[in-house]
C-alpha cells in the first residue's frame, strides 16, 4: 500500500513538472503529424510564419530529436525572423507508429523528407524553403538534394558539422584524436593513457565505426575526453536532468531512448558504407557549411572536403573558432548572424 502511494506521489510530481514545462516551452506554433509507411512523425512549426520563409531542420543521430533541439537559444532568435520546421524522423525522438525495421533505409528517410516538403508547401502556400541539417541531418539532407527535382523546391542548403562519407569521417576522426592526444602528451597530461590509446588504435584500425560496439564507445569516449564533442562545457545550458523534462511528453523522452540510434544503424541503414562523395557535385543550390574548429565527431577536414565537392557557385564555409560539434549552442549569436545573412541573401 505504501509503495502504491509513493508511486502515485512520484507520478504526480512528474506530471506537474511536465505540465509546467509544456506550458512554458511547448505551446504555440503549429503541431501536426506526418504519416508515411507505418511511421507517425511529429512536426512542430514555430516562429515567424508571416515571413513566408521556412527552415526545415534535420536533426542528428540518427535517432535524435528536432523537437528537443528546438529550445536552443539560437533557434529562439531565428524564430523572430523565420519559421522553423522541427520534425522527428522515423524511429527517432518522439516519433510513433509501427514502422518496420526494414523501412529504416536511406531511401525511406529521403522519401519521408520529400513528403514533409510537399506538406509544408501545401499547408503554408508554397513559402521559400531552406534546408538545415545538423550532423546526421547533413547526411540526410545531402541524400535528399542529390535528387535534382528535390532541389527545385529548396532555396538554400545549410549544413552544420555533418558527414557526407562515413568511412572518410572515421578516418578524419582518428587523425584528429592522434593530433589532439599528441598535444596532451607534449603538455605532460595523461601521458600513459594516451600512449596506451595509440597502441589500441593501431591494433583496431577497421572496427571503430561499428555503432554500439565496445571499440566504437571507446573511440567516442576519447573524442569526448579531448573536448571534441563540446569544446567549452560551460556554454552548454542543458543537463541530462533537464533533458528528461524538456519534452511535451515526460516519458519516454528522446534523451532516454538510447536504443534508437542502435535500432536505426543495426538494421537497414548500412551506416558504415554511406557515401555521397560522388553525388555532391549535383548540389547547385546556394550552400552554407558551418563547422566547429574543435569538432572531433565530424572534424573540420570533412567540412573542407565537402566544400570542395559541392557543385554550387554560391557556397560558403564558415568555421567557429570556439565550438566543437554544437556551434549553434556554443556560439549562438555568431551562428544566428551567419544563418540570417545567408537566408536573407537567397530567400
Amino acid at each position: 500500500m505504501k509503495k502504491a502511494i509513493l508511486l502515485l506521489v512520484v507520478a504526480s510530481l512528474f506530471l506537474s513538472c511536465g505540465d509546467f514545462l509544456l506550458s512554458r516551452d511547448f505551446r504555440g506554433g503549429d503541431w501536426f503529424y506526418l504519416y508515411n509507411r507505418g511511421a507517425i512523425m511529429p512536426v512542430w512549426v514555430r516562429g515567424n510564419v508571416q515571413s513566408e520563409t521556412f527552415i526545415i531542420f534535420l536533426h542528428g543521430g540518427p535517432g535524435g530529436s528536432a523537437i528537443a533541439a528546438g529550445n536552443a537559444d539560437a533557434f529562439a532568435e531565428l524564430h523572430r525572423h523565420y519559421a522553423i520546421v522541427y520534425w522527428d524522423q522515423r524511429g527517432s525522438g518522439i516519433s510513433q507508429g509501427n514502422a518496420r525495421p526494414s523501412s529504416l533505409t536511406m531511401e525511406q528517410f529521403v522519401e519521408d523528407l520529400e513528403r514533409l516538403v510537399m506538406l509544408i508547401r501545401y499547408k503554408y502556400n508554397n513559402p521559400s524553403l531552406f534546408l538545415m541539417g545538423h550532423s546526421w541531418g547533413v547526411t540526410l539532407g545531402t541524400a535528399f538534394l542529390a535528387n535534382l527535382v528535390n532541389q527545385t523546391h529548396i532555396s538554400g542548403w545549410i549544413g552544420i558539422v555533418g558527414p557526407h562519407n562515413m568511412q572518410s569521417m572515421v578516418q578524419h576522426q582518428i587523425e584528429w584524436v592522434f593530433a589532439k592526444a599528441e598535444e596532451q602528451i607534449k603538455l605532460g597530461r595523461d601521458v600513459n593513457h594516451w600512449e596506451r590509446e595509440f597502441v589500441w588504435y593501431n591494433s583496431n584500425p577497421s572496427s571503430l565505426s561499428v555503432w554500439g560496439t565496445d571499440n566504437f564507445r571507446r573511440h567516442r569516449r576519447n573524442i569526448s575526453n579531448l573536448n571534441g564533442v563540446v569544446y567549452n562545457s560551460s556554454s552548454m545550458p542543458e543537463t541530462p536532468t533537464s533533458w528528461i523534462f524538456n519534452s511535451p511528453y515526460v516519458f519516454p523522452h528522446p534523451a532516454l531512448q538510447l536504443n534508437q540510434p542502435m535500432l536505426l544503424t543495426n538494421n537497414r541503414l548500412d551506416w558504415e558504407n554511406i557515401s555521397f562523395t560522388h553525388e555532391m557535385h549535383k548540389i547547385t543550390l546556394p550552400s552554407l557549411l558551418l563547422w566547429g574548429r574543435h569538432d572531433g565527431i565530424v572534424p573540420v577536414a570533412v567540412g573542407s572536403e565537402a566544400y570542395g565537392l559541392i557543385g554550387s557557385e554560391n557556397k560558403y564555409l564558415y568555421i567557429f573558432e570556439h565550438s566543437a560539434h554544437y556551434p549553434m549552442v556554443e556560439e549562438p549569436e555568431l551562428f544566428v548572424e551567419k544563418v540570417k545573412a545567408f537566408i536573407d541573401e537567397y530567400r
